[in-house]
């Protein structure tokens, strides 16, 4: 017969088997973990030490605490010569201050490999009238191929960042890579594994190397130069600039300034740059403006870049009188100027009569470019696309309007994501070519340190955060130039969107785009939240394309 003994060491096995069973059930939502690697001298760990994962889409704002999603595999989807990502939430029920987490590179059955972009995503707190908390958006730049240390506090979310870009000539078809997460606790004696196979489908069609669409966005070389603590005249400053510029440049954004003075042989080179849609001429004096206008007109793809931009917002009579003034001059200057004048109002009281901004502009600045919401102002898009047709080009812009209280897209902090990447099919709705940005590096009212609040321009409203702000200072990461956002890296997918929607245009016709896009948007404020559907559909074009165009 048994005795005690016997019962109780018979009693230990059962449990441990049966915990043993319960983790694999539950653990990793489907990650391979073995009886063998959750015994530990002959001990079966707690239940509570098991780490738990789920991929979400690039879209999805991952919350710090709160149960995970129980998606266990992930397939990305991209064409060649363009970048794509998605996300994976790690979560550990133990405290774990020596997590060792790596990412091996995409690679195919050939053995050829993807470039691949593997981050930790930091948390940038909000502090508002209606926002609180924090939201990730900093992505820190993490080693491919090696081990990254993570301190892990129990039941905390720890999203990652993983990504790959192809070239021109990636061979199509599946690339996978592993993701391995190991933690170690010598004073319980137990350890954690994780790994977990990743997908990027590489779809037979190439993305071209110039824009379908044109940008214009701010980069501030003060800022930059504050933040990494550096005199704003020095080399250093000029290194850190053109670092930023060419990190701008590849996520498909170009900046105001050139690195360089227009007038230089180096300009030719950046102002040549396929990549790069447009440019700003600085408002000098005469003789200046005068040798502008000979060099770039010698270049008709320079002079249709060129743009001037010496006027903002005019919104009464009075900065008309200055904006006339402004384009009397640039025309005697610089004949066949171009100049983009950014505004919020179309309805301007001039001597007791309400006037249009619209055509205010017509025959001064020719490149249109209102705030978004005034394409739901009756009568503006026919007029706006009137002149369009006449030749004139046709921007947009968004800052800190419209307001993150509302229902139009932009690109604040605590917005959905999906609504930044909903912006640019909404921009191929409308018909608009250009997107304008005031500033990627406003962190002057945060003390250069945008790490520090997302609130980075308190004056333009209570709830603004990340208004004017798409990088962060890589001096706080220990990086010697530009991190990325949450935010670009999806401003740069919504440019590759449109890019899709232009080829889907020529391939498929101009009905397969506008059904395709009502599947995401019915108009500027009714549209899709769910990251799924987006991604569904962002897919099944993909797919259109890549058959229509074999």
């Amino acid at each position: 017969m048994f005795g005690f003994s016997s019962f109780f060491a018979a009693y230990k096995r059962l449990i441990a088997m049966l915990s043993a069973v319960l983790i694999t059930l539950t653990s990793g939502f489907g990650a391979e973990v073995t009886l063998e690697q959750m015994l530990v001298r002959g001990v079966a760990p707690s239940l509570l030490s098991v780490p738990s994962y789920s991929f979400y889409e690039p879209t999805v704002k991952i919350p710090k605490t709160g149960a995970l999603e129980k998606t266990a595999s992930h397939t990305m989807y991209l064409a060649k010569n363009e970048s794509e990502y998605c996300q994976i939430a790690l979560q550990t029920r133990l405290d774990r201050e020596q997590a060792k987490v790596s990412l091996s590179a995409f690679t195919n059955e050939q053995g050829d490999t993807l470039e691949t972009v593997f981050c930790d995503e930091y948390y940038v707190k909000t502090t508002g009238e209606t926002v609180f908390g924090a939201y990730p958006d900093a992505l820190v730049p993490l080693n491919v191929g090696g081990e990254n240390t993570l301190v892990m506090l129990k039941m905390r979310n720890y999203p990652l960042f993983i990504g790959v870009k192809t070239e021109k000539d990636t061979a199509p078809g599946d690339y996978t890579a592993t993701l391995r997460l190991y933690c170690n606790d010598s004073r319980e004696d137990k350890h954690e594994k994780l790994e977990v196979k990743i997908t990027a489908h590489v779809w037979d069609f190439t993305l071209p190397d110039s824009p379908a669409m044109d940008t214009a966005m701010g980069l501030g070389k003060g800022d930059i130069a504050r933040a990494h603590h550096v005199a704003a005249d020095s080399p250093e400053a000029d290194a850190l600039y053109k670092d930023y510029y060419e990190f701008l440049l590849e996520h498909h954004v170009s900046a105001y300034n050139l690195p360089v003075d227009i007038l230089s042989d180096e300009a030719d080179a950046y102002m040549s740059d396929p990549r790069c849609t447009s440019f700003c001429v600085p408002y000098g004096d005469d003789d200046t403006i005068r040798a502008y206008a000979e060099k770039l007109q010698s270049n008709p793809e320079w002079a249709d870049k060129a743009y001037f931009y010496p006027i903002d917002e005019p919104s009464d009579a009075e900065s008309y009188d200055k904006y006339n003034r402004v384009c009397e001059r640039l025309a005697s200057l610089y004949p066949g100027y171009n100049m983009v004048t950014p505004f919020y109002t179309n309805n301007i009281e001039i001597d007791g009569q309400t006037r249009h901004s619209v055509d205010l502009q017509e025959g001064k600045s020719s490149i249109m470019c209102p705030e978004t919401v005034l394409f739901d102002w009756e009568g503006f898009p026919a007029r706006a696309h009137e002149r369009q047709a006449n030749g004139d080009k046709l921007w947009w812009y968004v800052c800190c309007g419209p307001a993150p209280t509302s229902d139009y897209c932009n690109l604040f902090t605590q917005q959905d994501g999906v609504k930044h990447r909903i912006l640019f099919w909404q921009q191929k709705q409308q018909n608009v070519t250009g997107l304008l940005y005031w500033s990627t590096t406003y962190w002057s009212d945060v003390g250069g340190d945008p790490w520090s609040s997302a609130w980075t321009t308190p004056w333009t409203g209570p709830d603004t955060f990340g208004d004017g702000s798409l990088l962060y200072d890589g001096y706080h990461a220990g990086v010697n130039g530009p991190v990325s956002s949450l935010r670009l890296e999806a401003v740069a997918n919504g440019i590759e969107d449109y890019e899709y929607l232009t080829m889907a245009q020529t391939l498929l016709g101009e009905g397969f785009v506008r059904k395709t896009i009502a599947k995401i948007s019915k108009d500027l404020t009714h549209y899709t939240l769910s990251d799924a559907q987006f991604a569904t559909v962002r897919i099944q074009l993909g797919n259109a394309i890549e058959k229509a165009a074999r």
